[in-house]
């Protein structure tokens, strides 16, 4: 796929069951009807809302390979749109959870993981608490956020890696958290420009 060696590899994805699982999941189908045919093209695809998006592909791999995903990980998926990221993930993780907070989109997400038979992932409808108490082996947020997510954090499993774009003066910097028994470490691997998800600067409330 000229998508993967034109634009992933270059970037510095190479990570080869990523890889494998981004060739198996048509993109085309998650995307805005208007957009079908640039479907695959390096840049943010907007959805019919006009608020929510799917990352670029570069963006999305760089991001989902940080998060070390192994094929015993469950995964939290965190902005999930329409699906495509949740899928991706499905066919490298043994499960996968996606929240997104469009209901619709949730709901067109799950019809789209139906039709390509992905039985080892869901999305939910709602916010971060719709998630519960449970525990994630890699958590992956799909868009910029204002602050330290702290009640993802709160989720990570012991070893555990979130990878969040975090806005610092306009830029997102893609940080790695990363749970060390009672401990969390971060480190920050790179800046893109991406627009913001939705806002931690206060708990509870949304911001698009």
């Amino acid at each position: 796929m000229a998508m993967i060696d034109s634009q992933l590899r270059t970037s510095g994805v190479t990570e080869r069951r990523l890889l494998a699982a981004i060739a198996e999941v048509p993109r085309e189908i998650f995307v805005a009807d208007g957009r079908k045919p640039v479907a695959y093209v390096d840049d943010l695809q907007p959805l019919a809302s006009g608020q929510r998006f799917i990352l670029s592909p570069a963006h999305f791999g760089r991001i989902a390979q940080l998060a070390e995903i192994a094929d015993n990980s469950r995964v939290l998926d965190v902005g999930a749109a329409s699906g495509y990221s949740t899928a991706v993930l499905a066919g490298v993780a043994a499960q996968v959870v996606g929240v997104e907070f469009d209901a619709d989109l949730a709901s067109r997400a799950n019809t789209h993981l139906a039709q390509l038979g992905i039985e080892n992932a869901r999305v939910i409808a709602g916010s971060i608490e719709a998630v519960g108490e449970e525990s994630f082996d890699a958590i992956v947020v799909e868009g910029a956020v204002d602050a330290e997510p702290d009640d993802l954090i709160g989720l990570l499993a012991r070893g555990g890696r979130l990878v969040v774009p975090i806005l610092q003066r306009g830029i997102a910097v893609i940080h790695v958290f990363q749970r060390h028994n009672d401990s969390v470490m971060f480190t920050s691997e790179f800046d893109a420009t991406m627009p913001r998800l939705w806002s931690w600067a206060q708990k509870d409330e949304f911001v698009f």
